[in-house]
């Protein structure tokens, strides 16, 4: 109970109910999609385009939004006796999400494929494909025939532009790709899913802790064995060992 100024007893407010609750948490899932909505935005105003995807080329592509807080993982499922590639799409802010196909063969070629194709597809990024000529010999002709009628104009050069694509400075010098944003094989993240799972449980925990912290992993994700997907995540856990090891000796 509560007394009022005017001395009067009424009952103390209690705790927070349900519905305060469910409005808290609706407030922090709009709040998380804005960010995504945000950083989502500002990388897609700054991609190029890729040509016939590889995952290589696509995790190149998809830099930017790295360093913007997105990352990714690929896992097999299966539901109703299938097995299905899942790429899941997510942002430190907390929001995810996700896009599925039938799975290839674990690991194949074909798998790398189609899981460069779905992460395209929830990035955004366009993908052009070079279209040949499907007559060569017309192609040739209008290219490189001297002749002309009797009153045709001569050929004239073709205007220069300050943005012409030969004297362009971002065409001209390639993007290196960073070596920790290329993603784990199969063999790797099975690898080192064994390792982890190998640890003391006390050790296992504050491994979690500092993993979680240092990639920024959401406090709704209920694990991290999912996040392992690139090469940055390897080397810390690398990291982690031999600190690890030379605490122990």
């Amino acid at each position: 109970m509560t007394t009022t100024q005017s001395g009067r007893m009424e009952p103390t407010p209690g705790p927070t109910t349900a519905l305060d609750f469910n409005h808290a948490l609706l407030q922090s899932r709009d709040q998380a999609r804005a960010q995504w909505a945000g950083c989502l935005a500002q990388f897609q105003a700054q991609m190029l385009a890729i040509q016939e995807p590889s995952l290589h080329e696509v995790v190149l592509a998809a830099a930017p939004a790295f360093a913007l807080g997105f990352s990714f993982s690929a896992q097999k499922l299966i539901q109703e006796d299938q097995q299905l590639l899942r790429v899941t799409l997510r942002h430190r802010g907390g929001a995810e999400e996700f896009s599925e196909a039938l799975a290839p063969v674990e690991g194949s070629q074909a798998w790398q494929a189609l899981t460069a194709s779905l992460l395209v597809g929830l990035l955004g990024i366009p993908v052009t494909t070079l279209v040949q000529a499907n007559e060569p010999e017309l192609q040739k002709t209008a290219l490189f025939d001297n002749s002309s009628s009797a009153g045709a104009p001569p050929a004239t050069e073709l205007p220069q532009s300050a943005d012409d694509e030969w004297s362009n400075p971002l065409e001209a010098q390639p993007i290196a790709l960073d070596r920790g944003l290329e993603p784990l094989t199969q063999e790797e993240v099975a690898t080192l899913h064994k390792f982890l799972a190998a640890m003391p449980p006390e050790v296992r925990k504050r491994f979690t802790i500092e993993f979680r912290h240092h990639f920024q992993v959401p406090k709704e994700a209920r694990t991290i064995k999912d996040r392992i997907t690139q090469q940055r995540h390897k080397a810390f856990i690398d990291v982690f060992e031999r600190e690890l090891a030379g605490v122990t000796r």
